[in-house]
């Protein structure tokens, strides 16, 4: 809903900022029994929560609905029309096809041998199961399990992919330690992947398939394999610019208070195929509660790095993507976004000779706007490009994503685009109602354990 015109007694407010004016609306809203809530960029939109469609004359009259629309309308195509293709571009029906597909490209290896630990046989004796009653044959050739009883928790501190599965108490008690191997593993993404045992021992019926798709199309990602190909569908999208979101390159920020007045900051780098390709990580001295940066200098060497990763990137592939995406963690309250928008879009801007793309996205809480519909809730030009906010809520979502974007190009649309393909490209989690994206995924993974093993 957007406000044009309110009552009389509220109209005093315009004279003061906009989003302390948007706070006296709410709470005459919340008064008068109407639950609302506003957006802190575009201040004079509001969502209303409506236990029914009866509402005032008074409210019709000082708001005026802005209408939904189908992400297909939008953008010609939704994520039921990507398209999934494994080895030997071999389209398959869904990302679960992972289970009787070969991987769309893997390390020149005759087989893949991951090592499994687990703290009690029963533990092996499931995931075996699983292992032959879903996965194909052509699948077991390429894949082998190797089973290792656990002795001692260190003993996951190895080279190679390994697996643990481990009892749930194991996995509080051991905290501290396994944290610190989980660190130990990672080279931008953790060769360590943990199964929570008596979880696996419970997964019966239905769950079975999808369970062990999503952890056989992890294990192979850590292993270096691309699981499959995803595709855009060329005969239903709006604009043939679309197409350049497989050969862009896409960059997730995340930052973790670990001190009183420091932050880390770490920043994935990915393919537009999925694949991660380096990690820059940095301290910041920032103020304790706003997580404003208190060093300006010290951003700009984090910025550097960074584009020393994309520089060793680019004499890699012998040429630039054609977009930068640069995807932000959802740590930050909207005053922290605001302040952070502000020291890192000129610094970013100069990463991308072409186009750039600044989003930060995380779910609305408890607001629906109908399964595959969305909603842009505005858009303005700014000095070197355009921001804007678009509600989302795909068919499996239970609520909306809201997705917050600074680009430098002239299709607002686009970043909606950016959004359905790059969560297709999340290896480690195939669910239909995942709402992260994969290199901030990825970032946030780090950190968390970074934090853990202190």
């Amino acid at each position: 809903m957007r406000a044009p015109a309110l009552e009389s007694e509220i109209a005093s407010c315009y004279e003061v900022k906009a989003v302390e004016c948007a706070k006296e609306v709410k709470r005459l809203l919340n008064r008068k029994g109407i639950k609302a809530s506003f957006f802190v960029e575009y201040p004079d939109v509001y969502v209303i929560r409506l236990n029914d469609s009866n509402l005032p004359e008074w409210f019709l009259r000082s708001f005026s609905e802005i209408q939904t629309r189908s992400v297909r309308e939008v953008l010609g195509f939704d994520e039921g029309d990507l398209r999934y293709r494994f080895g030997g571009m071999v389209q398959g029906e869904s990302p679960y096809d992972v289970l009787r597909r070969k991987s769309y490209r893997c390390p020149a290896l005759r087989r893949l041998s991951i090592e499994v630990y687990y703290e009690r046989p029963e533990y092996w004796e499931a995931l075996e199961r699983l292992f032959y009653k879903h996965v194909d044959g052509v699948l077991r050739e390429f894949v082998e399990l190797v089973p290792r009883s656990l002795k001692d928790i260190w003993d996951l501190d190895r080279r190679g992919v390994r697996l643990a599965l481990l009892d749930g108490k194991t996995l509080k008690s051991k905290l501290r330690e396994i944290a610190e191997i989980k660190l130990r593993s990672y080279n931008g993404l953790s060769t360590l992947q943990l199964v929570n045992g008596d979880t696996l021992l419970g997964i019966v019926g239905g769950r079975e398939k999808e369970y062990i798709a999503n952890l056989l199309s992890s294990l192979l990602f850590r292993s270096g394999c691309i699981p499959y190909y995803v595709e855009l569908p060329t005969d239903r999208i709006m604009h043939k610019k679309y197409l350049k979101l497989p050969r862009a390159l896409y960059i997730g920020v995340g930052l973790k208070k670990v001190g009183e007045e420091y932050a880390k900051g770490l920043a994935v780098l990915m393919t537009g195929h999925g694949k991660v390709v380096g990690y820059v990580d940095k301290e910041f001295h920032v103020r304790s509660r706003s997580m404003e940066f208190l060093q300006e200098r010290e951003l700009e060497e984090f910025v550097n790095e960074i584009k020393a990763k994309l520089e060793s990137y680019r004499n890699n592939v012998s040429k630039d993507p054609e977009l930068i995406v640069v995807v932000r963690s959802r740590r930050f309250h909207e005053i922290e976004w605001r302040t952070l928008k502000k020291n890192f879009a000129s610094h970013w801007l100069s990463l991308s000779p072409k186009e750039l793309v600044l989003m930060s996205t995380f779910k609305h809480k408890n607001t629906t706007i109908g399964p595959g519909r969305t909603v842009e809730v505005g858009r303005r030009l700014m000095r070197g490009g355009m921001h804007g906010v678009w509600l989302l809520q795909l068919r499996e979502f239970r609520s909306t994503v809201k997705i917050s974007y600074f680009y430098t190009g002239n299709d607002a649309n686009l970043p909606l685009a950016v959004y359905i393909y790059l969560r297709s490209l999340d290896f480690t989690g195939l669910t239909q109602g995942r709402m992260s994206l994969p290199p901030v995924k990825y970032a946030r993974n780090y950190l968390k354990w970074m934090y853990l093993s202190q």
